[in-house]
């Protein structure tokens, strides 16, 4: 690369910028099709029964979180309940 600014540098050959990529199958299973719009009863029960094979979608830590979100204020009123009988004024 020479210092020559009163030059353009040369335009890139569109050869240059073409990226060959391989193409793959795609082996990953794939949903059973939609049935026709026309049947809403057959589509919800074909949605049911998808869903009914399905892993649960709740995670263990939303488990302890609502666990914890539930638990910690219904463990205060128990123990002010508790004192409130314990110790009558």
């Amino acid at each position: 690369m020479t210092n020559a600014y009163d030059k353009l540098p040369e335009r890139p050959r569109a050869d240059d910028l073409v990226v060959e990529v391989p193409a793959f199958e795609d082996d990953r299973p794939q949903p059973e099709p939609a049935p026709p719009a026309a049947a809403p009863e057959l589509v919800a029960a074909t949605e049911f029964a998808r869903a009914s094979h399905a892993r649960p979608t709740i995670r263990r830590t939303q488990i302890r979180a609502g666990a914890w979100i539930a638990g910690v204020p219904i463990a205060v009123l128990a123990v002010v309940a508790v004192v409130q009988v314990l110790l009558p004024r």
